[in-house]
């Protein structure tokens, strides 16, 4: 999903047809994108910046479903039904991103194929990765899949081999894991003794990466 999409699946002259119709949203960290019930006005691309993706779990905490990082798209989960947003998205850091008018998207879907198929392929990946989460798994493999997508989406600093790009705060692991803030602290310290993990400040080395894909998939630790 990583790379200018437009400039993947579009002709210039049909990019430029969307840009025109389409405009340009900033958001400062805190400010939302759109929230749970709102009318869905369009699709959105991440230019810059992160957002994350969230909902209210049972006993009113959030639940953090999705983060959202350069070139993504987001605002899909408002399609169909009633036509509103079931989700929140928040940003993380200043943020940049194009706002897709529906009736805009809706034609580049009817008219591009290959478009078409790539979208479905991620509503798809969406789905099979909320059904992961919705096993039921210690949730010492939880948070070991969270760490692993985090990776996966982060990947490493620019001259580090371990260290992730990015850190969420512990209580944004917390939102995605659907655990509690000192059962994450908890957590990380025990990954952190079993040098799965190496704490440093707010910032999370990945040491054994193979232990930490192990235990997101729930393979027996030896």
């Amino acid at each position: 999903m990583k790379g200018n999409i437009l400039k993947k699946f579009f002709s210039k002259e049909y990019i430029e047809f969307i840009l025109f119709h389409s405009k340009i949203i900033s958001l400062d960290p805190g400010d939302y994108l759109f929230k749970t019930g709102d009318q869905t006005t369009g699709i959105f691309i991440l230019n810059s910046g992160k957002l994350k993706v969230s909902t209210s779990a049972l006993n009113n905490t959030e639940r953090i479903i999705r983060i959202v990082t350069n070139h993504e798209i987001v605002g899909h989960r408002g399609f169909g039904g009633e036509w509103k947003y079931t989700i929140s998205a928040i940003a993380m850091e200043k943020c940049e991103l194009l706002e897709i008018p529906l009736k805009i998207f809706d034609m580049a879907f009817r008219t591009h194929p290959d478009f078409a198929y790539f979208m479905m392929i991620f509503f798809a990946d969406e789905l099979r990765q909320s059904e992961e989460f919705a096993v039921q798994l210690p949730i010492r493999n939880v948070i070991a899949s969270v760490l692993y997508t985090n990776l996966k989406t982060f990947g490493y600093a620019e001259g580090s081999s371990t260290m992730l790009s990015y850190s969420l705060s512990r209580k944004d692991l917390a939102g995605q894991a659907g655990t509690r803030y000192e059962t994450i602290v908890r957590t990380l310290a025990d990954f952190n003794n079993d040098k799965i993990i190496k704490i440093e400040g707010k910032s999370i080395h990945i040491l054994d990466e193979k232990k930490l894909f192990e235990l997101k998939e729930g393979i027996r630790q030896t």
